[in-house]
């Protein structure tokens, strides 16, 4: 760590790679005395030394209650359009979300006939899942939560699988939970979209107290895979050139990049590319 980290080495643990137990990495860069590093072996990109804490922190504060306190009728449509996705998957009518912070997902769910679940740390997402009426919270990490084998039609993870320690061992949990056939549907960010190879180590998502694991569509295809899922599909959309540091949190006000006079035409080029700067993730469980 260098003399400008805001950690001590007695507050960080050296990890191996989650996704293929490797410990042989390069390191891509540091910020704010945080290292990101690759794995020579399987690509995946991850923050080693990372936070001992990382989980308490996660639970006390993280960003598991961000979010809109009310939302528009837009975003209503646009959850409902998303349902109608899970929709071809409903059988035993169950759907479970991890990470559901304000449960907004999980509201309009619970209003179109589905029965919901959700698995949440964050002391203040639990509560507002229960003031919304969500019973059936599971207090637990993604990485240990225990919903039954074959329980679930559909499981749900949005911004959520780059905060855990490991993604694998949730990973594996939600297949379990799924029935066969069942389908997963997640979101991340893309380590290797434009936005961040033009933003480097500044780009607006590299947060090393937070963001601990960065995938790119080869590296979450690889852990899909290594669980068992099928008919894996990647797409990734958006482009933006913010750029941010988190500790005082601050945006970085930076000169004029000519890119943003391209903006609209990247973020469309983006939908038929694997350069958004997020990336949707859809797969089933063998049947």
């Amino acid at each position: 760590m260098s003399s400008e980290s805001r950690c001590s080495n007695s507050q960080m643990i050296e990890v191996a790679c989650d996704l293929c137990s490797s410990t042989e990495t390069r390191l891509l860069f540091e910020k704010e005395g945080f290292r990101h590093v690759r794995c020579k072996k399987c690509g995946l990109v991850y923050v080693n030394p990372r936070l001992k804490a990382h989980r308490d922190l996660q639970r006390i504060s993280g960003t598991g209650s961000m979010g809109e306190d009310q939302i528009s009728p837009a975003q209503i449509n646009r959850i409902c359009r998303e349902l109608a996705i899970f929709g071809v998957y409903r059988r035993m009518n169950r759907i479970l979300e991890i990470g559901a912070g304000r449960g907004w997902f999980l509201s309009v769910a619970r209003d179109l006939g589905w029965k919901t679940w959700a698995v949440e740390i964050n002391q203040d997402a639990i509560s507002n899942l229960a003031h919304k009426g969500i019973k059936n919270i599971i207090v637990s990490s993604a990485e240990d939560f225990d919903a039954g084998r074959e329980t679930f039609d559909a499981v749900r993870i949005w911004d959520v699988i780059e905060h855990l320690e490991s993604p694998v061992q949730c990973l594996k949990r939600v297949y379990d939970s799924l029935r066969p056939g069942g389908f997963l549907r997640l979101s991340t960010t893309n380590f290797n979209s434009l936005s961040r190879i033009v933003n480097g180590s500044e780009w607006v998502y590299i947060n090393g107290s937070d963001h601990i694991v960065l995938f790119d569509p080869a590296t979450i295809t690889k852990l899909l895979k290594s669980v068992g899922f099928l008919r894996i599909s990647v797409r990734t959309r958006s482009f933006n050139l913010r750029k941010k540091l988190y500790h005082p949190e601050r945006e970085i006000r930076d000169r004029f990049h000519p890119l943003a006079l391209f903006r609209k035409l990247i973020d469309e080029t983006a939908r038929f590319s694997k350069l958004g700067h997020q990336m949707i993730v859809e797969a089933v469980k063998d049947v």
